[in-house]
This record gives structure tokens, sequence and C-alpha cells, in this order.
């Protein structure tokens, strides 16, 4: 994917700088438009449909929420993550540096593979059940590939373990080659989905039955302690929950019983499971799915109530999947700086994006080479904007102009601007004189950046439903 590398913009009148952010936000790119004559700008005044130009300063975020994990990780399906690592000894370089451009982000092996995975050799020929046969044995090479890759990228690693078939030999075998894997910490969840697993009603199949939150609580929290002696004083994750409105009111016994260091939900805005018709890139850009991470409010506060940080462990724009000519389009990227963001002024701590070998991921493996989709893009500028040890607080929004300033270790400052309607916006950047620029944009794949001098001020052009942060050049 072809991406626009940093230029500087030698001095000139400040009209026509303006004009050459307007480009590089909501115009073709450098190569394709002239530089604005002078008399041209003149017009600037009038883009936003009539709108005041907002003004804006570059100062310091103060006082706000402290980033203490990583804003973005990957989750990530064990045959996809095996698919990922190759026939190698070590796996494809290219993919150790993909990890590195992320910033070496948190990666969870789990997803639906997780219940249905086990350790290489544990399955003898010929299968015995159709649970057997349809379980997924890990490749000879699998833990020594992956062990070479995180000495290369250094990434923390969590490893989900196989609840559903319960077998504790299994889970100290994939316990013990995690050990040897890791390189930059290590971490265990129990289960993938339990509030997904199934329980019959032996009375009447076809039917509910009441009180079945309760023992289906009670049924995962029995196989979660009978496995956990397997991890020993391991930090683990959890409850891994698809639904946790499921488990509302089960929820703060499971969280107290389980005695997770770190409390893991699941979210999905919008679902490709029942129609493809119900995921489209309006829906993804609207205000409902970008704020959707809001709404789990309620889990942040019983995380608390037991010490325990919260995350969105596994997440992506929809579930089953995703749907092509949606997930895997440049709006994909603008949604998820607005979902992550949602989520960290919500409490999380975290948010991690499935990759199922679906339209959804953030990047494929073909042989040695990594393709990157949009997507990837939005995790590389929340990573870089918001790295561990900032701190962020939101500014009143303007006209459909969400702010977030955040204050990175350093001192460096970021103001991130999302304008939400679906009409340019424009700002004047007061009292900067040299800034980096990046832009998000719902209709142009990747991060594109600029770094900008101007005599005091700048004015700039939001395109519609686009993201752009202003940076202290450095």
């Amino acid at each position: 994917m072809a991406r626009r590398r940093s230029t500087r913009t030698p001095p000139a009148l400040a009209l026509a700088l303006g004009m050459s952010v307007l480009v590089l936000v909501s115009g073709p790119s450098r190569s394709e438009a002239a530089v604005p004559h002078a008399r041209a700008s003149a017009k600037l005044a009038n883009v936003g449909g009539g709108l005041p130009p907002l003004e804006v300063t570059l100062a310091p975020a103060g006082p706000g929420v402290s980033v203490t994990m990583a804003p973005v990780g990957l989750s990530v399906e064990y045959p996809v993550m095996a698919r990922y690592l190759g026939t190698g000894t070590c796996p494809p370089g290219a993919l150790a540096g993909e990890l590195l451009r992320l910033g070496s982000p948190p990666l969870e092996l789990a997803g639906v593979s997780q219940d249905m995975t086990a350790p290489n050799g544990a399955v003898p020929p010929p299968p015995s059940s159709w649970e057997t046969a349809t379980l997924y044995s890990l490749p000879t090479e699998f833990w020594s590939q992956l062990q070479c890759l995180l000495g290369a990228a250094k990434d923390p690693l969590t490893v989900g373990l196989n609840v559903r078939t319960g077998n504790l030999s299994w889970a100290k075998q994939m316990v013990a080659k995690a050990q040897g894997a890791a390189t930059g910490g290590l971490s265990f969840s129990l289960g993938n989905e339990p509030d997904l697993y199934g329980l019959p009603n032996y009375s009447s199949l076809d039917k509910a039955f009441a009180g079945e939150e309760a023992v289906a609580a009670n049924t995962y929290l029995q196989l979660a302690s009978y496995l956990r002696q397997a991890i020993g004083s391991a930090p683990l994750l959890g409850p891994e929950l698809s639904r946790p409105a499921r488990w509302r009111h089960q929820l703060p016994r499971v969280l107290a019983q389980l005695g997770a260091q770190t409390v893991g939900v699941h979210l999905y805005p919008l679902t490709d499971c029942r129609s493809p018709r119900e995921v489209t890139i309006g829906g993804l850009l609207s205000a409902r799915v970008a704020d959707s991470p809001a709404r789990l409010a309620w889990v942040v506060a019983e995380a608390r109530a037991v010490g325990s940080p919260a995350i969105i462990s596994e997440a992506n724009s929809a579930s089953c999947g995703g749907l092509a000519g949606v997930s895997d389009r440049p709006a994909a990227a603008v949604w998820a700086v607005r979902f992550v963001l949602s989520a960290l002024k919500t409490g999380f701590r975290e948010v991690r994006f499935h990759s199922s070998g679906d339209p959804y991921d953030p990047f494929v493996v073909r042989g040695a080479e990594v393709l990157e989709r949009p997507l990837e893009s939005a995790l590389v500028a929340l990573n870089q904007w918001l790295p561990v040890g900032s701190s962020f607080r939101s500014l009143p929004p303007v006209q459909g102009l969400v702010r977030t300033a955040v204050e990175q270790p350093g001192g460096a400052t970021v103001l991130i601007l999302d304008n939400e309607r679906a009409r340019p916006r424009p700002v004047v950047l007061r009292n900067a004189h040299t800034v980096h620029i990046a832009v998000l944009s719902p209709t142009r794949a990747g991060l594109r950046t600029e770094t900008v001098r101007a005599a005091g001020h700048t004015r700039l052009s939001i395109a519609a439903n686009s993201v752009l942060a202003i940076s202290t050049a450095r």
C-alpha cells in the first residue's frame, strides 16, 4: 500500500500553507495537484459549508486520564497465526517488521479456535469422535517459530487455553510451550466466550430454563478453577465474554472468584452473522457505532470493584469476520480511532483487534510479504499518538468536531480532531509555527502525514468523517 512520506513545506504565505494542508486532507496527492495560487486562498473562508472556522491551539493537555497500557493490541486465531509463521525455522522478517511498526503491541492467541486447539501430538489418529475429529492440532514448529518472532518483535503474549475440552494435561503442555516462547511478558486466558457455550435443558431441550445464567456461570467457574492450576501464578485475563450483558447479574461473582488480573470482554458494534445488509460504511461511521464501548461502562465499574483494569480483549468492525467492501476499506480506520478513543474515555485500558482470516483483519501475510489493510494505519496511529505514559482528556465538542488533547512523555502535545459530520470543518490553528499533521480519511487508505511551517497560524479543513492529529514537530 502506497504511503505518503513526510515532507517539509518551505515558508510561504499563511493562506497558501492552509490550502496546502487542505489538499492533504481532502484533495489529491501533491503529485496530482498544483500548488495553489495566492489569489485562490480567499476561497478558504467558505470551506465547510459556511461554518465559521474553529480556533484551536496546541497547548499542554493538562491533567487527564493516564495511558497505562498500549491502547491497541492484536487478537489472532491459532490457525491464522500458524499460517503467518510460515514453514521456515523463523517466520518471515516482514511479520516481525509489521509488529515493530505497530509498536510491539500485546499479542493474544485466542478466538473461536482457542476452544478447539490441542497441543501437537495430543490427539492420535484416527479420531474417535466428532469432537476429536474437529480439533485443531498445532503444527510441530509452532512454538519455536513463535519464539523466533517474539524474540525480534518483543510483543507481550497472551495464550488462550481450551476450556471446552477441559484437558488439564493439554493445558499444562500449552503453558510450558508458551513459557518457552514468550520474551516480552506472558499471560493466559481460560476459554473463549463462555457465555455462548451450549447449556442443554434436558427436561425440555428446545427451551431455556430458569436460572440458566447462574448455572452457566457456575459451570464455567468450575472448569476454569480446574484448569487454572496449569498456569500457576501467571497473570490471567478473563472471562472473555461475547456479550457481557448475558451474565450481567453473575459478572461480579465471576470476577471475584476467577481472580483475573485483567478483565477482558469482547465487543463488535455491527454483525455480519445475520445479513450483510446490516454492515454498511454509513453505519460504521455513525456516532452510535463509534461510541459503543460507552455502553459497557458498567463492566469497567465491576472490574474496578475487584481492583482490576478492564480491556476490550477482542473487537473489530463487525462480528463473523466483517464484510468485504466495508471492513477492509479506509472507513474502518476512521471507525477504529473513534472506537478506541471511546473505549479509553469509558475507562477501558486497551482494545485488541481480531484477525481470523477474514475481511476485517488489519493485515495479512502471504508468503514472505505482509499486506496492510486500511485498518492497520489506525492501529499504528493510535499507538504513536497515545504511547504508554501519556495522559489525555476530552475537550468540549464543537459542532460535530470531537477533540482529544494528549500529553506524551517528554512533554510533546497531540491534538486529535475528529470531524463526525458529513461536510468539511474549517479550523484555524493559532500560535503554532511548525507542526506535524496526520490524517485518516474514509475514502483514502493510509496515514498521510506532513510537516507544516507557518507564520503563527495555519488554516485547515478537516474533510467529512475524517480524523486529523496535530502535534509539535519533532
